[in-house]
C-alpha cells in the first residue's frame, strides 16, 4: 500500500509576521533568511543597523537568497528596531536563553503562536533576531514585549540566523487564520510599538531632568510589562508631564 502524504497547508495570513534582523553581519545569512522566509509565505523583511558593506553585498553578490532576491530588494532598511518595527502591534525577540536570565517574559517557541494571538489585536507581530556572534542585547530586547525561546543543546547553543528564522517561520507560518481572527476580536487595545517606544523616551527624559536613577533600557522594559494595559500607559505619560511642570 502506497504511503500517503499528509497535506500540511502554509497560511502565512494567519499571523501577519514581520522578520527584523538588527544588525547582520554575514550576507550569506541574510540570504539564507530571504531564502527561509519564502520557503513558509513570508514576505515583509526588515533590516535595523546593517552593516552598510554587508548589506550592499547581500543586495548584489549573495546567492543564497535562491528565488528569493526580491524580499532582500523589497526589506525595509532603518537604523532602530523601533524604527523597523514601524506598523506593527507586538514586537517579539528571539534568543536560545543559554547562559541567560532575562528579566522579560520568555515563551517556548511551541506557545507563541497562541501568545501571538493573544496579544497582538489582530495586528502585524515583529520578530527580532539578533547578531550572528552573539545575538540580541539587553538593549535590544528591552524593545521586545517577550522573548521567544529557541530550545538548543547546551553543547551547541549557538544557531545559524538563517536556520534560527527557519526553525521560527515553520512553527507560526501555518497557524489556523480563524483562531487568529476569533482571537483578536476578544482583545482590548494596547499600545503600540511605536506608543511603547514614546512613553519610555518620555518617562526618561523626565527622570533625567529629576536625578535619574534608571537607565533607558530600564524604563523600556517597565513600560513594556503594561504594554497591554493602553490606558494605564496613558496615565503614567500623563503623571509625567505634569510632574514636569511642577
Amino acid at each position: 500500500m502506497p504511503a500517503r502524504l499528509v497535506e500540511y497547508n502554509v497560511t502565512p495570513k494567519a499571523i501577519p509576521l514581520r522578520i527584523i534582523l538588527a544588525r547582520p553581519r554575514n550576507p550569506i545569512n541574510i540570504g539564507a533568511v530571504a531564502r527561509a522566509m519564502a520557503n513558509f509565505g513570508l514576505s515583509d523583511l526588515a533590516v535595523a543597523a546593517p552593516h552598510p558593506p554587508v548589506w550592499k553585498e547581500a543586495l548584489t553578490e549573495n546567492r543564497a537568497a535562491v528565488g528569493a532576491g526580491h524580499l532582500l530588494e523589497r526589506a525595509a532598511v532603518s537604523g532602530s528596531i523601533p524604527s523597523a518595527a514601524d506598523g506593527c502591534s507586538l514586537v517579539l525577540g528571539t534568543s536560545a536563553l543559554n547562559r541567560r536570565s532575562p528579566d522579560r517574559e520568555v515563551i517556548p517557541l511551541p506557545l507563541a503562536a497562541r501568545y501571538i494571538r493573544k496579544n497582538s489585536g489582530g495586528g502585524r507581530t515583529a520578530l527580532v533576531f539578533g547578531p550572528e556572534k552573539h545575538g540580541l542585547t539587553e538593549a535590544d530586547l528591552s524593545h521586545c514585549r517577550a522573548i521567544i525561546a529557541v530550545p538548543t543543546d547546551d553543547a551547541q547553543p549557538s544557531m545559524n540566523l538563517g536556520h534560527a528564522v527557519a526553525v521560527v517561520c515553520y512553527e507560526l507560518a501555518g497557524r489556523d487564520a480563524g483562531a487568529t481572527r476569533g482571537a483578536a476580536g476578544r482583545e482590548k487595545p494596547e499600545a503600540s510599538p511605536r506608543e511603547l517606544e514614546a512613553a519610555a523616551e518620555e518617562i526618561a527624559a523626565f527622570l533625567e531632568r529629576t536625578g535619574g536613577g534608571k537607565s533607558p533600557a530600564q524604563v523600556r522594559r517597565a513600560v513594556q510589562d503594561i504594554a497591554g494595559l493602553k490606558q494605564a500607559l496613558g496615565l503614567m505619560r500623563l503623571l509625567a508631564r505634569r510632574a514636569s511642570k511642577l
